[in-house]
């Protein structure tokens, strides 16, 4: 709730904000009450029993279906890609209850800081009562279309299983660029269509019309290299494709 006493992780985060942001259930908001997610994928996540049972039921289930991988072999697999040293900063786009974000803890160490990024006050609010106060993690309510960071303030950015959500992902991979130092990674886990060109294209087009967005196999790599980003690879499994890319420096 409003009036909690900031931890020293959200201190720190406080001061890489370019605006201004109010502490709500231990974490930082610069939304406002006003601002509420409005896509039907964003609504499901903003849910109150969601965030209880994501990464107990939800995520474990569903994203082996989806990646034919268990989250730990791709936890350890993002962890290589983003190659954080200790006392580096990351930022985890769209983290919801904050599952992503903690695994990195380990890599940042007690000098660094994980920092999770949400748009769903019922999901941070979760991530923040399974986070322990003295980890050098705090989360943001944000828009990922809209970063509220200056640019090029964090050494890497990961978003795991949120991009194909997002109403403008393009805007919001732009935006992960953007604040990447030179030098930084970014590692993102999305949707991947497969088959024949002609396929995959009739694929694409329909699932923007549909809640969760499919991406071509190029599509993510494409749009990085366009970016200007270097050292671009791609995996593909089952429906998924995980990315991953340096900005120069």
């Amino acid at each position: 709730m409003a009036g909690v006493t900031e931890s020293a992780a959200v201190t720190r985060v406080r001061a890489l904000l370019a605006e201004p942001a109010t502490l709500v259930d231990g974490y930082l908001d610069v939304l406002g009450a006003e601002r509420v997610p409005q896509s039907t994928a964003q609504r499901v996540m903003g849910s109150t029993l969601l965030p209880k049972i994501y990464e107990r039921l939800w995520r474990p289930v569903l994203f082996f279906g989806f990646t034919m991988r268990n989250t730990a072999d791709e936890d350890r697999l993002k962890r290589r890609l983003l190659d954080i040293s200790a006392g580096e900063a990351v930022l985890d786009v769209a983290c919801g209850p904050g599952n992503t974000t903690r695994s990195l803890v380990g890599d940042v160490g007690a000098d660094g800081l994980a920092v999770g990024v949400d748009s769903s006050a019922t999901m941070l609010a979760q991530a923040v009562e399974e986070t322990p106060r003295d980890d050098p993690v705090a989360y943001v309510r944000a828009d990922g279309a809209d970063l509220p960071f200056a640019d090029a303030t964090v050494d890497a950015v990961s978003c795991y299983g949120a991009l194909y959500l997002m109403d403008d992902p393009f805007a919001s991979l732009h935006e992960m660029i953007r604040v990447l130092k030179p030098g930084g990674r970014i590692a993102v886990l999305t949707t991947c269509a497969r088959g024949p060109e002609p396929v995959r294209r009739l694929s694409v087009a329909a699932s923007q019309l549909a809640p969760l967005r499919l991406f071509d196999v190029h599509e993510i790599t494409m749009a990085l290299r366009a970016a200007g980003l270097v050292d671009v690879q791609r995996r593909v499994t089952a429906a998924s494709q995980t990315v991953s890319a340096r900005r120069p420096g």
